[in-house]
């Protein structure tokens, strides 16, 4: 239809019109009271040694973060490491050009297709891995606040609403699934919705819930959470670090609250790539530990440029990897709904 086209490419262009404005709006309130001949100065002294070693970090971060999810896939059997950790590249990366957090969906069905388990199993565990990191954030974040001098009101607000949506979303992922087929069988035995539910349920709740179920496993679990406590450890690690070639030190619980500040700002993607709202929330919050205001800025403008090349050398190794045009064309036209395809064999507890 040509105006329901028309419709969707004004949509789309005053989308980006809006995130381009938020974006020059947050990035003037992070420059704010920056002396730019400072600025320079600190930039002529960066230690570029541990600039790279912040970057090596960041880059075996990505391999923890392939074996954490690998963990919750294996709940369907055994999917190869390689290939968990080049969709997980290519997915990073669709995050940080693509709105909504579209490369979550991305990486769910590339690796659903790829593994054989269906992107709607894989699509659980990729909720469910957001679900257990906004929880340890909140219980890090809360933790390391404790003899804040100062704590923002922002930031402790965030961490309460994030608080109250995780412990919510948490305990639909451990409540739901064990009932799921009795409250399935009573939604089905209504008439009215006998025969749209059951199709919707055959084609993708059915292994949605089973994919949910994955976290459950106690062995399971305590292997994910030593890898998502070593996920953070390493994040916190290489923000100390960039902080350090920057003239800057701050300590892990400063590090680990300025993750779970931009946690709470991720939530909710104003801008592209969170370009803006990145530099403004995490230069307030190491501001508030006492760094100055140059350096504070140019560690938030850092870690950003560190996480890009990162995502971007992986990422685009795992396209050329996975096979390049269908990979954009899978991220580029994601599916709204999972088909027939994404619903195969049964998972094994694994």
């Amino acid at each position: 239809m040509p105006s329901t086209d028309r419709r969707r490419h004004v949509w789309r262009a005053a989308r980006v019109i809006l995130g381009a404005v938020l974006a020059v709006g947050f990035l003037a309130l992070a420059f704010r009271g920056v002396d730019v001949g400072q600025l320079g100065d600190v930039i002529r002294q960066a230690n570029v040694s541990l600039l790279g070693l912040a970057l090596i970090l960041g880059s075996a971060n990505l391999l923890v973060r392939a074996a954490r999810w690998r963990v919750l896939l294996s709940a369907a059997g055994h999917v190869p490491f390689g290939l968990t950790f080049w969709i997980m590249a290519v997915g990073y990366l669709g995050n940080s050009i693509l709105p909504m957090r579209a490369g979550d969906l991305g990486r769910s069905f590339l690796i659903g297709r790829r593994a054989g388990m269906g992107g709607t199993f894989a699509l659980a565990t990729t909720l469910a891995e957001r679900v257990m990191d906004a929880g340890f954030l909140v219980v890090v974040g809360g933790t390391a606040l404790v003899g804040h001098p100062a704590i923002p009101v922002v930031l402790s607000r965030g961490l309460a609403v994030l608080a109250a949506a995780s412990l919510v979303a948490l305990i639909g992922l451990l409540a739901v699934p064990p009932v799921w087929d009795r409250l399935a069988s009573r939604l089905e035995a209504i008439p009215r919705l006998t025969s749209p539910f059951g199709r919707l349920r055959r084609r993708w709740l059915d292994r949605f819930f089973e994919g949910l179920v994955s976290i459950r496993h106690p062995g399971r679990m305590l292997l994910y959470l030593a890898l998502t406590l070593a996920v953070w450890l390493a994040d916190a690690g290489a923000t100390m670090l960039v902080a350090r070639a920057l003239g800057a030190s701050i300590s892990l619980s400063a590090a680990l609250v300025m993750l779970a500040a931009l946690g709470i700002a991720s939530a909710v993607p104003l801008t592209p790539g969170q370009i803006g709202v990145f530099q403004w929330v995490a230069a307030s919050v190491i501001g508030s530990y006492g760094v100055a205001r140059e350096p504070a800025v140019l560690l938030a403008l850092s870690l950003q440029a560190l996480n890009y090349v990162v995502l971007l050398t992986w990422g685009f190794a795992g396209i050329l990897r996975l096979g390049g045009p269908e990979i954009l064309r899978t991220l580029s036209r994601l599916p709204t709904a999972p088909t027939e395809q994404d619903a195969p064999t049964e998972a094994r507890d694994g």
